[in-house]
């Protein structure tokens, strides 16, 4: 031991001293102490070595927690009836106490965590649990467990779900029974810190939550302290949205009580505009619950626990949504200054979801008071009731707000709030209403063609334009006069389209008003687009690419020569050549001066080689065969999805929670699809596309001229560069793959010459950038043609039409390029390093994911006290409780690394099995090199991102990686599962990255198995993990779809198994696991994909097709997924969970039965019985059950569920009576899923089918029964079923046991015996009987 750590041990001994003298000298050295760097090393190293006899920080915190303890029993003990001076300098005291455990604590951690966090936090507890200490230190203590514990990302991934669970109940008590003391916004904060991090590290804990919100918001009325509700509507959404998808109906329950008295606050209280964007987010979130994607009734997926009770609360929530609308207007009306005068967006989805629920009522209006928000006692001052108001709804109110209003103020809400309603549900949209808001919006855009409202204007048409396509019930008269508003909206629209304010928002409303075919566009319309005033964009060149499909380009138009500005012999002759040139940006020679800007197509990112299509399709002899030829987006899913509105930022992508509760209540079915997976489109012929030579002769001199352009320009950033040469790349992949050219013939061409000038312009400039990467300029533009090079290189290889290869786009790439990037992604890693070295980094991290010692057969994480996050000195991992996954952790040094990591990754993964000028096997060795380096370290954040784009970019589908290469990709992986198995997100990112590697083409070789071993290993632990409770449903949903990628790849487990401790499972064992998982979207994950247990997935003719596994697995499945679904029926909760659980679970169910019935005719007839065993055993809802066997019997082939059902009632009648339970009887059979609505009918219907079983089984009363029942003889029933009697009985006959061993056939030749005679006897069918039976043997 050192000196000053012999000095600080001897300190730490004398710290709690009897005499107060001492105890205060002692602690002044102490804090002198701990302060001087030798100590301060020496106590950095013991704690990591973790030796017991060797003084560290932990030892030195017990001492310290001694002195507090004698100086609270001194405080404890004292004269409470002392002077005030006296009280005094004991608050003093205390604060002193504080202030030194918050000032050790830091100093400790101030390099990283070096204090125990079980430590801590029972020393925290203790403290806190105590009446006095809490009274005395409480404020302190809760502060430091905030800023010191609860924002190390380490502390909480080590905190347990037992601690979590006393931790909130202890902050729970605080806020709900506060003592005077009780600092309540610290309080607040806290728990809703201690909220996320149950909700992200813990589960089970839900029961509890609910129970505390909903005490806490009953007394949210009398918080006067705004900062307080919002910390506690903040944790209420969080928990809302984790626990939603597993807890729709607690939810809705929550809500329905608590949305009173957020109306209340909202409307009464005035709160800030944070509190209110955090009560805007619980109300969306209630109606996601109640109405996901806008079901309406019960019958199409809505749920509310009081109709009524719920109804009449979103008649508030409406009323106050106009009035803020409207106070929103006004308060912009006087105004002083510049005023943004748009309404938040998530306001405009809230009031666009109300009116969707309310706007097709009947009701028109409806009463008003303030007493329906208010709590009772709520008067007016003067002590007169509040007044009753008529609240007007419907469509009227959105017409009225459009047209009455006379400033931007007053306008734009209405507008916003109509784009996101039209949007967002255009069937709600009743097709009268279309004229009259047309002719609305019409004279707002004729009346001001400028102003801050015409884009929402523009952007609302467009809406419209799309919802009237939807719109089949119009009526002639109708279609005549939106005919007649949409050729108006056209002229205004072309007249305003140069004015930069709207030119986006003008060229998407065209793009609409094309598709929709809404009115007839005139030849000027083609002028536009070879004008010098508007330039291309992507929405023009969207908009173009619409006309192009839609309309016939003429080939000749007045006037086109007049608008170019250039000598007469280089005017564009056709319109043709006036597009190609104004999309290039084109100048003639004579006409180029100097400075002059460089043309948008290349200082723009567009989408997926859209110019370089549409510029071979202009020089087509048919531009539609062409647009068709190259898949271009012609169809209804492009302007739904990109095209339109990049203002459809309001969320008509519904939620996920949402997909999940409708396929809960099977108003959104499962993909039923029995036989194929995919098919590829059918090619069209590229023999019957024909070029205009001319045309395509113009077009590359074009591409030419512009080239020149480039190395004439004085400064030319590196970016623009490359998206020229991706340009005519994109051309020359266009013209071969319609057979113009070869790609032999391209690689010699002119302009592909040109394009590699201009990539060798573009790495000149890398490599004079790479040795100046301080300068920010430098770095900023490196990373922008980077950024760019990987777009384009996604666009020929991710996203290009055909499926022709990307060779020709690497080829331009010459090996100084990719070298001098490689190069700086070293340099930068490097620098990395140093940058974040604090004090020398530990190599020898436990790895905690290693064999069992004795067996090597279990592999699970060691949940021993080791480096979890490994470099302790790593300032980036220790503090702060955003993840290490966080880009904030990053410079601007890491984006540029990472950037260029990605883009490095796809050129090797994409030119790996091409020849071109680099070798990609080299880049791939460097960049692997990149992370087998010793100074490589995944505990850091940068080298953490860096690992996981290698894993995710570096393989490829099509070509396998060299197994020595894999190797090395994946040797890192279970050190990093190990370091980071505790924090839930960064292990369900890291299985979301392991998962390209389980699709990777040569997985499954014989080469791979060292491979295989690591990713199964990591895949066993996280199973192993989850089994214990130890991942969180995100994990594990990730967890779901791994296995589901190895059993797409290994459908008979050869090679796909888990080894775990003394037993080794198949995947497809494990696999059925997750249908009894505690979490309602991870059994409804794997349900889904149920089938890969029925059927592998192959490749044939281009086509991805199903084939059936082989029937013995299936049979085993079948029977290993229909226990596990019974075995999650059987479940035990609370009586608040009940209602959820139930329904859940029904789902689960009927969704893995239903698939296994659409994709295995092996086991379709056993899983219809066990549908109707289910209705019984586990009283499902009939109509439920109708609704999805209607769905399988259409997938299937059948004309109705009543066929379907009987066709296989002979199997389900003989399964139902051969039931062990006595209460398997006929009259109990579900006969209501073949459309019967008794039991008489179902007798008559049927009785062919059921009489024969009955005999079979000798039961002769039932029979009698059935007779009785519909009024018939039963000897005439007999008769009528004898020849299918005897069909059933006579095999029985023929089969002779000379052995003896088969016991079940002779109890059926006996029984059959036994019919057989019954049948002849004089009291049943006698003679006939006698006449019709043949006598058996």
């Amino acid at each position: 031991m050192s000196l000053i750590l012999h000095d600080l041990y001897l300190c730490c001994r004398q710290i709690d001293n009897d005499k107060a003298t001492e105890r205060k000298k002692e602690i002044e050295k102490f804090k002198r102490l701990i302060r001087t760097p030798e100590a301060i090393e020496q106590l950095d190293r013991n704690s990591e070595s973790r030796h017991p006899k060797q003084l560290n920080w932990d030892a030195v915190f017990r001492f310290l927690q001694r002195y507090i303890q004698k100086e609270t029993e001194c405080l404890q003990a004292a004269n409470p009836n002392v002077s005030a001076a006296t009280q005094a300098n004991r608050q003093k005291k205390m604060q002193e106490i504080g202030s030194i455990v918050k000032y050790f604590i830091r100093w400790a951690n101030k390099r990283g965590p070096r204090l125990k966090c079980q430590d801590l936090l029972k020393h925290i507890m203790d403290t806190l649990q105590n009446r006095f200490s809490c009274a005395a230190y409480g404020t302190d203590y809760s502060s430091i467990l905030l800023k010191d514990i609860l924002s190390v990302r380490k502390y909480w991934c080590d905190i347990s779900q037992q601690q979590w669970s006393d931790l909130t109940s202890l902050y729970f008590k605080m806020y709900l029974k506060p003592s005077n003391d009780t600092n309540r916004v610290l309080v607040a904060r806290i728990i809703h810190t201690l909220i996320k991090g149950c909700c992200f590290q813990s589960e089970g804990l839900t029961s509890k939550l609910f129970e505390f919100f909903a005490k806490a918001m009953l007394n949210a009325r009398q918080e006067n302290v705004f900062a307080v509700i919002e910390h506690i509507m903040s944790a209420l959404n969080v928990f809302l949205n984790a626990c939603v998808m597993n807890c729709r109906i607690r939810v809705c329950k929550l809500g329905e009580e608590i949305f009173p008295t957020l109306l209340c606050i909202w409307t009464q209280k005035r709160p800030q505009d944070s509190l209110k964007e955090e009560i805007i987010e619980f109300f969306q979130l209630q109606l996601r619950a109640h109405h996901p994607k806008g079901a309406k009734t019960q019958e199409k997926g809505a749920f509310a626990n009081d109709w009524l009770k719920w109804q009449s609360l979103l008649y508030s929530l409406y009323e106050t949504i106009v009035s803020e609308v409207s106070q929103i207007g006004s308060r912009g009306k006087y105004s002083a200054g510049m005023r943004h005068v748009a309404v938040k967006d998530n306001l405009v989805d809230l009031a666009a979801d109300i009116c969707h629920q309310l706007f097709g009522q009947d009701t028109k209006v409806f009463v008003s008071s303030v007493t329906d928000v208010d709590s009772p006692q709520s008067h007016s001052h003067q002590g007169t009731p509040s007044k009753r108001r008529r609240v007007e709804l419907g469509w009227e109110v959105v017409r009225d707000g459009l047209q009455k209003a006379k400033n931007d103020f007053d306008t734009i809400p209405w507008l916003q709030i109509t784009t996101v309603l039209v949007a967002k549900y255009p069937s709600s949209v009743p097709p009268n209403e279309l004229v009259p808001i047309l002719t609305i919006l019409h004279q707002i855009l004729s009346q001001q063609r400028r102003g801050e409202r015409i884009p929402y204007v523009l952007c609302c048409l467009s809406e419209i334009a799309v919802c009237q396509k939807l719109k089949s019930t119009l009526n002639t008269a109708q279609r005549l006069d939106l005919q007649k508003l949409w050729a108006k909206i056209w002229g205004i629209t072309l007249r305003s389209i140069s004015s930069q304010q709207t030119e986006v928002e003008s060229f998407q409303l065209l793009e609409a008003i094309l598709h929709g075919n809404l009115t007839f566009p005139d030849k000027d319309f083609w002028k536009i687009f070879s004008c010098s005033t508007v330039q291309p964009s992507s929405s023009a060149v969207k908009c173009l690419l619409r006309a192009l499909v839609k309309c016939t380009l003429p080939e000749h138009m007045d006037g086109l020569a007049e608008q170019y500005l250039i000598t007469v012999s280089d005017r564009p002759q056709t319109p043709r050549e006036a597009i190609m040139r104004w999309l290039l940006g084109y100048r003639a020679e004579e006409d180029m001066e100097e400075n002059v800007e460089l043309p948008s197509v290349i200082c723009r990112d567009f989408q997926n080689q859209l110019v370089s299509q549409i510029l071979v399709v202009l020089t087509l002899k048919d531009c539609r065969a062409g647009v068709d030829f190259f898949h271009l987006p012609s169809s209804d899913s492009a302007l739904t999805g990109e095209s339109l509105a990049e203002g459809d930022k309001s969320g008509t992508v519904f939620t996920e929670a949402e997909h999940l509760f409708l396929q809960t209540t099977f108003d959104e079915t499962p993909n039923y699809s029995s036989t194929v997976v995919s098919v590829k489109r059918k090619e069209p012929v590229a023999s019957r596309i024909s070029v205009k030579h001319a045309l395509k002769n113009k077009l590359e001199e074009y591409l030419l001229a512009l080239v020149e352009c480039l190395h004439s320009a004085v400064m030319v950033p590196p970016e623009c560069q490359v998206r020229c040469a991706d340009l005519i790349i994109g051309v020359l992949r266009c013209y071969c793959d319609i057979g113009v050219t070869s790609e032999d013939e391209a690689c010699t061409s002119a302009l592909f010459q040109k394009a590699k000038s201009l990539i060798l312009d573009a790495g000149e400039y890398i490599s004079t950038a790479k040795n100046k990467l301080n300068e920010e300029l430098k770095l900023s533009s490196l990373k922008t043609m980077v950024t760019v090079c990987t777009k384009c290189l996604h666009s020929h290889t991710k996203h290009w039409p055909k499926r022709s290869s990307p060779v020709l786009f690497l080829q331009i790439f010459p090996a100084r390029f990719m070298n001098d990037l490689v190069q700086i992604c070293k340099q930068l890693a490097a620098h990395c390093g140093k940058s974040h070295e604090v004090c020398e980094a530990r190599d020898d991290i436990q790895d905690g994911f290693r064999e069992v010692q004795g067996n090597g057969s279990g592999d699970f994480f060691d949940d021993n006290e080791v480096s979890d996050y490994g470099d302790s000195s790593d300032s980036l991992i220790g503090t702060g409780a955003k993840s290490i996954l966080a880009e904030e952790n990053l410079t601007k040094h890491d984006f540029l690394l990472l950037d260029t990591l990605q883009f490095l990754c796809c050129c090797t993964a994409a030119g790996q099995m091409h020849v071109l000028s680099f070798r990609s096997s080299d880049i791939r060795r460097k960049l692997l090199m990149l992370i087998d380096q010793e100074d490589h370290s995944i505990s850091k954040s940068l080298h953490l991102h860096m690992y996981l784009i290698l894993l995710k970019e570096l393989p490829s589908e099509e070509c396998a990686l060299p197994s020595d290469d894999f190797s090395i990709l994946v040797k890192p992986l279970l050190d990093l599962c190990s370091m980071y198995r505790c924090d839930q997100e960064v292990c369900s990112v890291i299985l979301m990255h392991i998962l390209p590697l389980l699709t990777v083409q040569g997985i499954d070789s014989d080469e791979m198995t060292d491979v295989q071993g690591k990713l199964l290993k990591a895949i066993g632990a996280f199973w192993h993990l989850s089994k214990e409770g130890k991942c969180n449903a995100q994990v594990r949903a990730a967890l779901v779809r791994c296995m589901k990628a190895l059993l797409e790849k290994d459908p008979h487990s050869k090679w796909t198994v888990l080894s775990m401790r003394d037993e080794e499972l198949p995947v497809s064992e494990v696999y059925t696991e997750f249908l009894t998982d505690t979490h309602h979207q991870v059994r409804m994950l794997a349900a889904m994909s149920v089938s890969r247990l029925f059927q592998e997935v192959q490749m044939q003719d281009q086509s991805i097709q199903l084939k059936a596994i082989p029937v013995k697995l299936q049979q085993k499945a079948f029977e290993n997924v229909y226990m596990k679904v019974q075995a999650g029926m059987r479940f035990q909760n609370c009586a608040e969970e009940l209602q959820d659980e139930k329904c859940n679970r029904r789902a689960t169910l009927l969704t893995v039965i239903s698939l296994i019935m659409c994709c295995s005719p092996i086991c379709e007839k056993q899983a219809l019985f066990a549908i109707c065993q289910s209705l019984k055993e586990n009283k499902l809802d009939p109509t439920l059950v109708k609704k999805i066997l209607e769905t399988v019997s259409k997938c299937l082939k059948y004309r109705s569920l009543e066929s379907f059902m009987a066709s296989h009632l002979d199997y389900l009648i003989h399964e139902w009576l051969r039931m062990a339970d006595s209460g398997y009887n006929l009259p109990v059979f579900p006969y209501v899923l073949l459309n019967c609505s008794d039991l008489e009918e179902f007798y008559r219907s049927y009785y062919k089918i059921l009489v024969p079983h009955l005999m079979v089984n000798s039961n002769l009363e039932e029979v009698k029964s059935i007779a009785a029942c519909i009024k018939r003889n039963w000897k005439e029933l007999l008769a009528d079923c004898l020849p299918k009697i005897m069909a059933y009985i006579l095999p029985c006959f023929a089969y002779q046991d000379k052995n003896g061993s088969d016991s079940e056939m002779a109890q059926q030749r006996e029984n059959a015996s036994k019919v057989f005679d019954m049948l002849k006897e004089d009291n049943c069918l006698g003679k006939q009987g006698k006449g019709s039976c043949p006598q058996p043997t």
